[in-house]
């Protein structure tokens, strides 16, 4: 993953290269262009009372110490005549007359070693003949450049040690400042030449590579995003397997107790003198029918919750009282011996029946009783208020525990889903109570709401049809 962000990276890095050079490509013509056109417009606007007269002779010689090579070297002579101080036309036609003026004629020569080519000398020569009819300006080619929305850093005239027959270009490239330099021949006679700097704006490269960078945000958002589905893949994973390590825990736990006391009937019955005392002889078998209800609804809620999560939970519908119900959840706790619990049951009618699966509604306030036990220290004070609204029946249970942090409050009913501050107190569980609690009510067609306070308690209220239509 990593390394195809980094070839992506790469890859924008190329393409914005590749553009930059483009756009510098283009900015070099387009100011080429402008100074080319600067010297055609001084070229044709030039004085009429100012004349120039060349002639140039070429001579070829010998290299010294090699044989078979030759030096070619152009001698150029210019005269400057400014015609209104010559009066004799005829001088005007002949360069060789005008030496032997001395008013109204410069004179200047000129010997070019760098060139084999007429062609340069000739076009030397125009360049010096524009230049001294009409000089070079830079506030001129300031404007021309404005008229081509072309505004340069700046513009000098500078004269070489050397001569420049043609112009180039110098790329001063940085990807946050680049910078092109256009060195242009002004007068290569003279070795003068000008030197423009430009610097280049980043957003018209940019905008250049709008659908690169789409492509590549795109792209990028991709890849940010498998990266985090793999995370939470791997972080779900890790947290199946805590999950099946504490399922596989509880379980050993839930079972062990039931079987102790099977296995506590058994040694009962093997021992004739105990068997003979009545009241013993019932508490055992009591005690060991409780365990056994209680192994069956603990299975029978492993099997909705991992057999019929998505499917509708098939329900037993019986008529049964709800006071006798409850009490007979409040008898069947098992309450720690180290702990003092004490449970206030209320009912608006002592004879209130409904219709519903009776083990089921006993799994939900037996799983409500015994949760407001475990997640709680000290003595416990647990609230059950009964009472009929319309057709529902109400059940509010109450209690004085550890309660539950608001942030939580949304995911308690979510399977598998433990509290931070239960699992750092070590409390053995699968999350599955509350879930289980929550699909059962759904069921019936019921619903369930919680209310809880840090440190103050929780409240439960539960509310179940009275008359269930499947009756």
């Amino acid at each position: 993953m990593l390394g195809l962000m980094v070839l992506q990276g790469n890859w924008l890095y190329n393409q914005y290269v590749y553009t930059l050079r483009q756009y510098e490509d283009e900015l070099s013509r387009a100011l080429l262009d402008a100074i080319v056109a600067d010297i055609d417009l001084r070229s044709k606007s030039r004085s009429m009372d100012i004349q120039i007269i060349s002639q140039w002779q070429m001579n070829v010689k010998q290299r010294d110490g090699v044989e078979g090579k030759t030096d070619t070297e152009w001698g150029v002579c210019i005269y400057t005549v400014d015609k209104r101080q010559i009066k004799d036309t005829i001088s005007l036609q002949r360069a060789d007359s005008l030496s032997s003026l001395n008013v109204g004629v410069e004179k200047h020569f000129f010997l070019i070693k760098e060139s084999n080519c007429q062609f340069d000398v000739q076009g030397a020569i125009n360049l010096y003949t524009t230049n001294k009819l009409n000089p070079f300006s830079v506030e001129h080619l300031d404007l021309m450049l404005a008229n081509r929305n072309l505004y340069a850093s700046s513009v000098e005239v500078e004269t070489r040690d050397s001569i420049l027959w043609s112009p180039c270009v110098v790329r001063h490239t940085s990807l946050v400042n680049p910078v092109i330099e256009i060195i242009y021949p002004i007068d290569i006679l003279r070795k003068e030449q000008i030197k423009v700097l430009y610097e280049l704006r980043i957003s018209p490269i940019l905008g250049r590579m709008l659908g690169s960078l789409i492509c590549s945000v795109m792209l990028f958002s991709l890849l940010v995003f498998c990266l985090i589905y793999q995370i939470k893949t791997l972080h779900k994973q890790q947290r199946i397997e805590e999950l099946r390590r504490s399922f596989i825990k509880t379980m050993v736990h839930e079972l062990k107790r039931p079987l102790s006391a099977l296995k506590m009937s058994v040694s009962f019955m093997k021992n004739d003198k105990m068997m003979h005392d009545r009241s013993m002889r019932e508490d055992i078998i009591q005690n060991s029918q409780n365990e056994l209800d209680n192994l069956s609804s603990y299975f029978s809620k492993l099997r909705d919750m991992t057999c019929l999560e998505m499917e509708e939970i098939p329900l037993s519908f019986s008529v049964f009282n709800m006071k006798e119900l409850i009490e007979g959840c409040i008898q069947k706790l098992n309450v720690p011996s180290d702990r003092e619990v004490s449970i206030a049951a209320r009912f608006d009618n002592d004879k209130t029946q409904i219709v519903a699966d009776k083990m089921h509604i006993n799994n939900i306030i037996c799983n409500l009783l015994e949760n407001a036990i475990k997640y709680s220290s000290g003595d416990v004070l647990i609230n059950v208020d009964c009472c009929s609204v319309n057709n529902q029946y109400k059940v509010i249970v109450s209690d004085n525990g550890w309660g539950i942090d608001p942030a939580e409050l949304s995911h308690i009913f979510e399977p598998y889903f433990r509290s931070v501050r239960v699992t750092g107190k070590g409390i053995l569980g699968m999350g599955l109570g509350l879930s289980y609690v929550k699909l059962l009510i759904d069921a019936h067609k019921g619903k369930v709401s919680v209310e809880s306070k840090l440190d103050k308690g929780t409240v439960f209220v539960v509310e179940i049809p009275k008359n269930n239509e499947e009756a």
